[in-house]
């Protein structure tokens, strides 16, 4: 009679989201994420060789979600769409937000990740930055500003902006409202660099647009 393993490799991932997401990467120890699949913590290393293992399968899966949801828009030439997707991902996925977009991956993977997993993860980044480099190249002929400019708002719009705004919401645990949304878009027509230059009058001491 075959024997099925009780505990799947998905259950401790599971699991290591959750104890990250809640209490940050201190806080998913092996004995710790084995007391809340409750298992032993020996079936853990029969699956995982070691904590970083578990910690890079984890951010892989999160990191894949992210990007299959942003790189549409990206490589669209779409920034605001693509901003408006990390609100879209976040509200869908709560704990993958607060496991990805709360946690530096130096601080998830301080400790050495076995080679294979280490390429994936670098992989996995190439799959995000190759799709903001299209949309950088796709706005080369509308955005008047120089490269180091035009990345740089680029990656605030799209990235740290949203993410700045989600913040708040993932450390309280609370789905993010509606008017973020609202927030971004007014952000991306304000600081979005493809607009026409705007001649500047001054009436009565005010500068008009």
């Amino acid at each position: 009679m075959v024997r099925l393993a009780r505990f799947s490799a998905d259950v401790f991932v599971e699991a290591t989201l959750a104890l990250v997401a809640e209490g940050g990467p201190s806080a998913a120890s092996m004995a710790a994420i084995a007391r809340k699949v409750g298992a032993p913590t020996g079936s853990i290393y029969h699956r995982f060789e070691s904590r970083s293992a578990i910690l890079a399968t984890a951010w892989l899966e999160c990191h894949e979600s992210f990007a299959e949801a942003l790189t549409p828009a990206l490589r669209a030439g779409q920034g605001l769409e693509a901003a408006l997707s990390v609100t879209a991902w976040a509200r869908l996925h709560r704990r993958r937000a607060r496991f990805l977009l709360l946690n530096e991956i130096e601080a998830l993977l301080e400790d050495p990740v076995p080679e294979p997993l280490h390429r994936r993860v670098q992989q996995q980044q190439a799959v995000l930055d190759e799709a903001f480099d299209a949309y950088l190249a796709s706005q080369q002929t509308k955005d008047r500003t120089a490269p180091p400019e035009a990345m740089a708002r680029a990656k605030f719009l799209i990235f740290d902006g949203p993410i700045a705004l989600l913040r708040p919401h993932l450390l309280a645990d609370s789905s993010p409202p509606p008017y973020l949304d609202e927030m971004i878009t007014d952000m991306h027509r304000g600081l979005d660099g493809n607009k026409p230059d705007r001649k500047i009058e001054r009436s009565g001491g005010r500068r008009v647009a």
